[in-house]
């Protein structure tokens, strides 16, 4: 194992609460690809930058609604452990330290744009770091609207376009997870940040959630800012409205 990196042992239960914030963190899937069994547990290799990633997006999980909480702050505790040995080691010249520059904090207002009644709106006002993935970003918006992660979804330059007509500027998970995009210039989600799209005030883009029930959403940048010291991103700091259920009930017969 090299320097820069930690080993050490989680539950399976533990491993299946890191797999729950995958969207949050993608380096997360990328270690969780990478996880050995070891007498009935689950080995765990990451660099210190993937454990404040996953310290990160536990911390984030844990104040959500359906979350569980208390096993979600146990996990969270137990790598912080981990965290504060790395940091000990650093000080005693055993670690290598990256220097941390202070990220924006970019601002949007998401809309819905399809379902909601008429003259009604459901927006969610949506704080995150720029230097985060699409994909990441994409989580949050769907999480923030009550909905689960679980469809493919694309962010397109223009609103006012069927993502099936010729948009010029696409970002597709079909890239990230070898299937067919929607045009050949398509780019992925995984590895481009939310700061090298969204690249002046007003900026909207079309964000769509599941091509079978075409979720779709106006996302705009509204504002940047400076990291407020101790702030959890991404964060929801407003919500207007009531989003309709993902899933219609199923019905007795």
């Amino acid at each position: 194992m090299q320097d820069n990196t930690i080993s050490f042992l989680i539950t399976k239960v533990e491993a299946q609460l890191l797999e729950r914030v995958i969207y949050l963190e993608p380096s997360i899937d990328e270690v969780l690809d990478n996880a050995k069994l070891e007498k009935g547990q689950v080995r765990l290799n990451m660099s210190y930058d993937d454990l404040k990633d996953c310290l990160e997006a536990l911390s984030y999980e844990a104040v959500q609604n359906d979350a569980p909480k208390e096993d979600m702050l146990a996990l969270c505790a137990k790598m912080q452990g981990y965290d504060k040995l790395t940091q000990l080691m650093g000080k005693h010249g055993k670690v290598k330290k990256a220097v941390v520059k202070k990220d924006a904090v970019f601002v949007f207002d998401v809309q819905m744009i399809q379902y909601p009644p008429k003259g009604k709106k459901v927006i969610r006002t949506i704080a995150i770091s720029s230097k985060k993935s699409l994909y990441q970003f994409a989580g949050a918006i769907v999480r923030s609207f009550d909905f689960l992660f679980d469809h493919c979804f694309a962010f397109y330059g223009n609103v006012n376009k069927h993502p099936v007509s010729e948009q010029k500027e696409i970002y597709e998970l079909f890239v990230d997870i070898g299937e067919e995009p929607t045009a050949p210039h398509a780019r992925g989600v995984k590895t481009v940040k939310v700061e090298q799209v969204f690249t002046e005030l007003g900026k909207t883009m079309l964000f769509m959630f599941d091509y079978g029930d075409d979720w779709r959403f106006a996302v705009e940048l509204k504002k940047v800012r400076s990291m407020v010291a101790g702030e959890r991103l991404p964060a929801v700091e407003n919500k207007i409205g009531k989003a309709p259920k993902q899933y219609a009930p199923i019905k007795d017969f």
